[in-house]
């Protein structure tokens, strides 16, 4: 079964640039250029999301605010979240990593190692499903 990696990005090219590479690989994606929608979409689809990608600095809702919010839900809060920017600075990543991002890589981006990376985080997010059958 292929895996399903929510894209969140407010540039359009970069959804489909992302999209096409994870693809290429196999991977079933969903794309949106807002957090709020993404929140949205995180939780319509929580059992089937294996990776959310988020870019930090978008439009009206951050992506720091984004993942913060998607990690203090119940139903969400263990989908494995990658900050996907071109923000560099180490203010930057601190500031994701304490509101909830499981990993970071920065825009422009190896398309080797963004699929290495999601397919890290995929193997987490089975590990941490099938914890949770096993744990009701």
């Amino acid at each position: 079964m292929s895996k399903l990696i929510l894209i969140v990005d407010d540039e359009e090219i970069n959804r489909e640039m992302i999209g096409s590479v994870l693809e290429d690989f196999g991977y079933t994606v969903l794309k949106t250029g807002d957090a709020k929608t993404a929140i949205n979409m995180s939780l319509e689809y929580k059992e089937k999301i294996s990776v959310i990608l988020m870019d930090l600095v978008m439009p009206d809702n951050d992506g720091f605010l984004a993942i913060a919010t998607i990690k203090s839900q119940r139903f969400t809060k263990l989908i494995p979240i990658m900050a996907l920017t071109a923000s560099t600075d180490k203010e930057s990543v601190i500031k994701a990593i304490n509101s909830g991002a499981d990993d970071y890589l920065t825009k422009p981006f190896d398309p080797d190692e963004l699929i290495y990376r999601v397919h890290n985080l995929c193997k987490i997010s089975d590990f941490i499903k099938r914890w949770d059958v096993i744990a009701k």
